[in-house]
């Protein structure tokens, strides 16, 4: 058997983009080395720039100093089609990192004559994102690129690789050539065309220069030997209507979409040797039962995620365990959730692990905000979904790549194991394995009081979000 036959039948037929040869897919690790190639690409572009955005820092700028706004208005003097599809949901928990659209924002667009266009694509509901990350540079045309993953526009993204010194986000997004870049086309289009308008939020500048655009008619040639699907997660009654796809069947995304989910199950249940994942949140359920069944065949397992979780997830975390003093833990949305996770501590090929560094202003925690796995060293998805239900089980709106092949999927496993551990390994069993030894005696060093070894420790799932993590002198 082919080392990836068992995982070409991960391809899902639910969503709307076929599979896609032909491609070249080329993963940037950490946000300084990303937005440095991103604003060379945009500089390089000779038509349109159209971008997704979810969450923005109003004065975020790329790594040579220049402001977004400004990169923006830049493209457009030069005669680009400038398309930027903002999410809006003044009802969200936080909207401080979010372009609303409304009387300041448009005050904002006024005073600087933005002449470019954009939509808001507004949300129903309190708790909806549309989480999408997405830059396509000059679309339509044979050579167009896309950008996928999960980095938003701020400043604390601009982390150098290793994190050895500066900033301590850690995450990912992946560049695109080839024909299946006419899918990532699709979707901005699809959403750019039927955006749910809010009306203290029109259009900008008007209904005309921020018209509807015509679905891709045509695949891009190929560039390269890369298979590729796009996946997303969409919630029911977000886009209705057949859309066209190029070279597929019409596609009505009114029952919402879960591929994303679709494609993770999937490639679990392919599994036969290793499953690595880094990601903002430590798993959704059906993934984390998933896994289970991995670890009973003999899979090692290596998670990572924040040492420092976001406040929902200690919040969450601190109400299942109240709950489970009492036999209760069932009631709580995320019981299940917590307590699949601490049954995978029981399995010895688990390893939950988080990053972090000692240096000379002590330890650092590094945060990570990654959305990625690769299964077998021979398939990935990486983009903006999270390990939970809300990104996963038609709710949110997100989008992911996933890439076939040992050639194109091994070195980027290999790639982040030697960041986080400084260690180097030759297949994914010997980084797994290496991973999983160098994060436990990165653990114990931290309990006798010593310094974080390399990059990364191991964590206990029993007690995840429950407190701070160990820190060196505890």
């Amino acid at each position: 058997m082919h080392e990836d036959d068992g995982l070409l039948a991960i391809a899902d037929d639910h969503g709307p983009y076929p599979v896609r040869d032909g491609n070249r897919v080329v993963p940037w690790i950490d946000g300084l080395p990303f937005f440095e190639r991103l604003a060379a690409a945009v500089a390089a572009a000779r038509t349109r720039l159209w971008v997704i955005v979810s969450f923005i820092q109003p004065d975020f700028r790329l790594p040579d100093g220049l402001a977004w706004w400004d990169l923006l208005d830049r493209c457009h003097a030069r005669g680009l089609d400038v398309r930027v599809l903002f999410w809006r949901n003044p009802r969200f928990s936080s909207t401080r990192h979010v372009f609303l659209g409304g009387p300041a924002e448009r005050q904002l667009l006024a005073a600087r004559r933005a002449g470019w266009a954009a939509r808001w694509d507004s949300s129903a509901e309190p708790a909806h994102c549309h989480h999408q990350k997405a830059f396509l540079v000059d679309a339509g045309q044979p050579d167009a690129l896309a950008f996928v993953g999960g980095m938003i526009l701020s400043d604390s993204t601009l982390a150098r690789p290793g994190h050895h010194h500066g900033l301590h986000k850690h995450d990912a997004f992946l560049e695109l050539q080839g024909p299946v870049v006419a899918d990532a086309e699709h979707n901005f289009v699809q959403r750019w065309n039927l955006a749910r308008q809010d009306p203290d939020a029109p259009p900008w500048p008007d209904d005309l220069r921020a018209g509807p655009l015509a679905y891709p008619g045509r695949l891009p040639p190929a560039c390269g030997d890369v298979r590729v699907q796009l996946a997303r997660t969409l919630a029911p009654d977000g886009y209705r209507g057949p859309t066209p796809i190029v070279g597929a069947p019409d596609f009505a995304s009114d029952a919402g979409e879960a591929t994303i989910l679709a494609h993770y199950l999937a490639a679990i249940a392919a599994a036969r040797r290793t499953i690595y994942i880094e990601n903002q949140h430590p798993g959704q359920h059906a993934v984390l039962l998933a896994l289970d069944a991995a670890l009973r065949r003999g899979v090692r397992v290596v998670m990572v995620v924040p040492g420092e979780p976001m406040a929902a997830i200690g919040r969450a975390a601190a109400e299942v365990a109240a709950l489970a003093r009492d036999g209760r833990t069932h009631e709580h949305r995320y019981g299940p959730t917590f307590a699949q996770l601490n049954a995978l501590a029981q399995r010895p090929g688990f390893t939950l692990a988080a990053l972090a560094r000692s240096d000379a202003d002590g330890h650092r925690e590094i945060y990570t905000h990654a959305k990625l796995c690769i299964v077998d060293g021979a398939w990935a998805t990486l983009g903006s979904a999270n390990l939970v239900d809300l990104s996963l089980d038609r709710d949110h709106t997100e989008l992911n790549a996933a890439w076939w092949g040992r050639a194109h999927c091994l070195p980027l496993l290999l790639q982040l194991v030697a960041e986080h551990t400084d260690l180097a390994a030759t297949d994914d069993l010997e980084a797994l394995g290496r991973f999983a030894a160098h994060a436990r005696a990165s653990r114990d060093s931290l309990a006798r009081g010593g310094p974080i070894l390399a990059g990364c420790y191991a964590l206990d799932p029993a007690t995840y979000g429950l407190g701070p993590p160990l820190t060196a002198g505890a």
